[in-house]
């Protein structure tokens, strides 16, 4: 681009002819105070200008009407900054900006004569120095370190297209703007400046897609990133309701002892979607909400986030785009991608809300929104095939196989089988949440085995379990439908390897199952105190009575293993030695159905099935002891050569109370 071509660009012309208004001519609020007479003023101003803190803008004019004795406006969310008119001529005057004024856009007002007028806008973006428009870019930048280092070959996006910084730190995109924003993929070695806890790793576009606007970015360094950890946390649905909020900063508080308890490692975490709950927004939880009590309760922690089905715009029409407006505007975008010692993660929103029609129906599918396919090849062409690749989506693209606990099925119509050709070369890892249940497939698994790079699924149980009902319902006893303890899984990473593990809140890390003794559990002598329907009480007698009734599971144990892989092993043996088989079952866990849907259920306005209660699950193990009495040793070994024990006292009572966590 040439010089002079790339100055047309800066010096696009806006033309405006305003009312004047009526005002109070303090220099700290010059409000309108009522309609004034007709006054115009014609001006020309440039869309975008790079400024150098404490520096002058010039803006062109006809006619000379604006001169030194008036007085410039830079407003912004109501706030106004009185800004003196340094020079004038009949063809431009020249203002002063304060050194406190930040990079943003402003609207742009003079006061003449006692009266206001609206100028237009500007954006103003404050640089350390100037940076030459790359030729052909729409957004360009810098990027470079708080101390002012330039950092070459960071990978910046504007969701479609990616580029690089040179040797100078500077980019340039030719973007359409589609997406409307841009970021960049945080390099290893590196990390973001944050709001809170949130990474300032992207910013929205604001200009018309042929005005060059600048959007840089700055880094700090760091070291020791080849060892650390990320704690992924699921769905939180929070709604302001049920005591969610109580109960999730118990949650984050639980997160500040671990880290805490881990002072010296490097720990990151990345939430997997449902941060808020759209059916509720409009009782006032929304998007922003999250971001306040989150920042209020977590910090000096970085916290990236994958926008969920309930994070969609409920009142969106037709436009996946638009349906993710909220998130981009208060937490992050639908896609991007960074990076964290010798790992890439990427970010990819599979639900599809093009079928929204701006009524609470809200009739989403999951499916992965084509460009991210296009845009994710081109963000991998960066990265070396010897990389693990961890894909967080909120929706999960595998899911158990109900006949075979060594097995699962690719969800079929949801765009997943494009996403995992699109990491074809490359050990991938995908994270997810949605379900609030636990599985863990490995490469070794059906399909899994299918594909010519290892591909794992991790789906996390939800921070919130079962919507925060059982930890409302029964204090103490927080599970998700299969019995799992809310909480967060713990993925550890050294070098290019990688190990995972669970922690319950409230829970020890080394605590890793639950066990039961079949003998005390039994359902059917619930008393219902509202349920009146009877086809929900012969639904729950079916589901929850019937397997435990006319001792069907005399002298059992059953063990819930909630972060079980078909690489993990389980030992039972008696006190005495003898060991005992243990079978993998799909089963009901006991604990949720007494803390979840006893109460749950149990409402005299309930006239159908819910569709809240404990599920059918695959990581439980069934033992046939000879005797009611003899206690038992169970061990249970992970992928990773981790053990866990626990010494079972038999008979063991069962009740909410004997399983809750003090």
């Amino acid at each position: 681009m040439t010089q002079k071509f790339s100055n047309i660009l800066k010096a696009l012309l806006l033309t405006v002819l305003f009312t004047a208004l009526t005002v109070s001519c303090k220099d700290d609020n010059p409000a309108p105070v009522g309609n004034g007479s007709q006054s115009g003023f014609t001006v020309i101003i440039p869309e975008n200008i790079d400024l150098i803190s404490g520096g002058t803008i010039t803006i062109s004019q006809e006619g000379g009407s604006i001169t030194t004795s008036e007085k410039i406006y830079l407003e912004t969310n109501g706030k106004f900054t009185p800004c003196n008119i340094t020079d004038a001529s009949d063809e431009h005057f020249t203002f002063a900006v304060p050194n406190n004024i930040e990079s943003g856009t402003y609207t742009l007002h003079v006061t003449k004569n006692g009266k206001r007028t609206l100028l237009g806008q500007i954006k103003i973006t404050i640089v350390a120095h100037q940076i030459p428009i790359p030729e052909g870019a729409t957004v360009y930048g810098i990027i470079e370190t708080e101390d002012g280092e330039p950092v070459a070959n960071v990978v910046v996006s504007d969701g479609e297209n990616c580029t690089v910084t040179n040797s100078d730190g500077i980019y340039g995109i030719a973007s359409e703007k589609n997406q409307g924003y841009v970021f960049l993929s945080v390099p290893s070695g590196y990390e973001p400046l944050t709001e809170g806890v949130l990474p300032k790793m992207y910013q929205k576009t604001v200009l018309s897609k042929g005005i060059p606007e600048n959007i840089s970015f700055k880094l700090k360094k760091t070291v020791g990133q080849d060892n650390f950890k990320i704690l992924y946390m699921g769905d939180k649905h929070l709604a302001n309701r049920s005591q969610d909020i109580l109960q999730y900063k118990k949650f984050l508080a639980d997160v500040t002892a671990y880290k805490g308890n881990h002072s010296s490692e490097k720990i990151y975490a990345i939430t997997l979607g449902d941060l808020t709950w759209d059916q509720y927004w409009k009782n006032g939880y929304e998007l922003p909400n999250y971001v306040k009590t989150i920042n209020e309760n977590l910090k000096d922690m970085i916290v990236y986030n994958v926008i969920g089905n309930h994070d969609h715009d409920p009142k969106s029409i037709g436009s996946n785009k638009s349906a993710t407006n909220p998130m981009l505007t208060h937490v992050a975008p639908a896609w991007y991608s960074f990076n964290i010692g010798k790992a890439h993660f990427v970010v990819i929103d599979n639900i599809d809300c093009i079928a929204y029609d701006g009524v609470q129906d809200r009739p989403y599918t999951q499916n992965v929104y084509e460009p991210q396919i296009e845009w994710l090849k081109k963000d991998l062409s960066y990265i070396d095939k010897s990389t693990p690749v961890y894909v967080m989506t909120h929706g999960s693209l595998f899911s158990y196989n109900t006949s075979n606990p060594k097995a699962y099925n690719l969800r079929a119509n949801t765009g997943s089988d494009k996403l995992i050709e699109a990491c074809t070369g490359y050990e991938v890892h995908f994270v997810n949440g949605h379900l609030h249940q636990q599985h863990t497939m490995l490469p070794t698994d059906s399909p899994a085995n299918g594909y010519s790079h290892p591909v794992y699924e991790h789906n996390i149980p939800a921070v919130c379990a079962d919507w925060w009902y059982s930890g409302y319902y029964t204090p103490g006893c927080h599970i998700t439908t299969d019995g799992v303890p809310a909480g967060y899984a713990i993925f550890e990473f050294s070098g290019k390897n990688m190990k995972w593990g669970y922690k319950g809140t409230g829970m020890d890390e080394k605590v890793q199952f639950r066990a039961y003794d079949l003998n005390n559990v039994d359902f059917s002598n619930v008393t219902w105190k509202n349920l009146k329907d009877s086809k929900v009480i012969a639904e729950f007698n079916k589901r929850y009575v019937t397997p435990y009734a006319d001792g069907k599971r005399k002298n059992q144990v059953l063990i819930n293993v909630w972060n079980w892989n078909n690489d993990c092993t389980i030992e039972v043996k008696t006190v005495n030695g003898e060991t005992l088989a243990a079978k993998q079952v799909r089963e009901y866990d006991p604990l949720s159905i007494a803390a979840l849907s006893v109460p749950y259920w149990d409402r005299d306005a309930l006239t159908s099935i819910p569709g809240t209660g404990t599920t059918l699950r695959y990581h439980f193990f069934q033992v046939q002891c000879n005797d009611a009495d003899t206690d038992l040793e169970i061990t249970v070994t992970d992928k990773f050569g981790n053990t866990y024990k626990e010494k079972m006292e038999r008979p063991r009572p069962f009740s909410t109370e004997e399983y809750k966590i003090k």
